[in-house]
């Protein structure tokens, strides 16, 4: 998201269309307040708009779905910030805020102690746009949201399946089939509310990286699934390992065998946001484990007289 420098009432004459400065003859929307500034005026609500509300359900993780006008807009503007349903106009935090000392503050009502100025920016080049001052406005980080909503979130513990299938062996060489259950590759997400602020995360599987032993792969899915007695001729996977040595030096003549998936995880936020969007980056799940014996074939040599 773009975060704005302003710096008292002067500065809100850079924001350009971002914030509208009426001229001296213009008049205010109804309900609002003119209020001296550099340049000319700004409209200000005369009434604490009060708390923020968002334009989704709350702790859900579903889609939002944000209106103005009998029509259907995005949740999120880049250059505006996050839509308030309850205003009809997008919150974008002012950062820095202005000075304590700054008359912007008695004007819209408030104190830097008890809340926090946001542009209340309304949709198209020629609706009104606005200060607005909201009580409990400095929202909580929420990147710290995204890590709660994180730690509450079930990242999938792969059920680890072979082929060759446990307890039968693997052969040195022979090329063995690695999945999970496709439903264990899918993108997860869990919603957390606090106040005004809402944060969602997603967690999308990027990779799992399979520990067979005396080596590792890594795959890009949830491998396919070998069907005994059902795999047509020429059957191929996108997911296998082909072991090199025996098991018979373990401790428990078994290699161990474990799946970890990596998932990308992001986050958006609705209501009243400092940041719209963020990402916490790569994070790893539990691993799914196993045991697998790898033996070797032996080789019969055959006379070319038969015997």
């Amino acid at each position: 998201m773009r975060r704005l420098s302003l710096g008292l009432l002067a500065v809100v004459v850079a924001l350009g269309a971002l914030v509208a400065i009426a001229s001296p003859a213009a008049a205010c929307p109804d309900g609002d307040t003119p209020v001296p500034g550099t340049g000319g005026q700004i409209c200000i609500p005369a009434e604490d708009p009060g708390s923020p509300a968002t334009s989704g359900p709350g702790g859900g993780g579903g889609p939002q779905t944000c209106t103005y006008e009998g029509r259907q807009i995005p949740c999120q503007d880049p250059m505006r910030g996050n839509w308030d349903q309850s205003r009809g106009c997008y919150i974008l935090l002012i950062s820095p805020q202005p000075d304590p000392a700054s008359e912007i503050w008695n004007a819209l009502g408030g104190s830097p102690q008890d809340g926090r100025i946001f542009l209340c920016i309304r949709p198209g080049t020629t609706g009104t746009q606005s200060m607005v001052f909201i009580r409990g406005g400095s929202a909580p980080d929420p990147a710290v949201l995204a890590r709660k909503a994180l730690g509450e979130l079930r990242l999938a513990v792969p059920d680890v399946h072979l082929a060759p299938s446990p307890p039968a062996r693997t052969y040195v060489g022979l090329k063995t089939w690695l999945w999970m259950p496709a439903g264990q590759w899918s993108p997860l997400s869990k919603s957390v509310t606090v106040g005004a602020t809402t944060v969602r995360v997603v967690a999308a599987p990027e990779r799992v990286v399979w520990d067979m032993g005396p080596g590792s792969t890594t795959c890009n899915s949830a491998g396919r699934v070998w069907r005994v007695g059902q795999m047509p001729a020429g059957s191929a996977t996108d997911c296998s390992y082909t072991y090199a040595t025996v098991s018979n030096f373990q401790r428990s003549k078994k290699f161990t065998v474990s799946a970890t998936i990596t998932y990308q995880v992001d986050w958006t936020c609705s209501g009243t946001c400092l940041v719209g969007e963020g990402t916490l980056g790569e994070v790893d799940g539990l691993p799914g484990t196993s045991a697998i014996a790898v033996g070797e074939r032996q080789s019969v040599v055959v006379n070319g007289d038969g015997r």
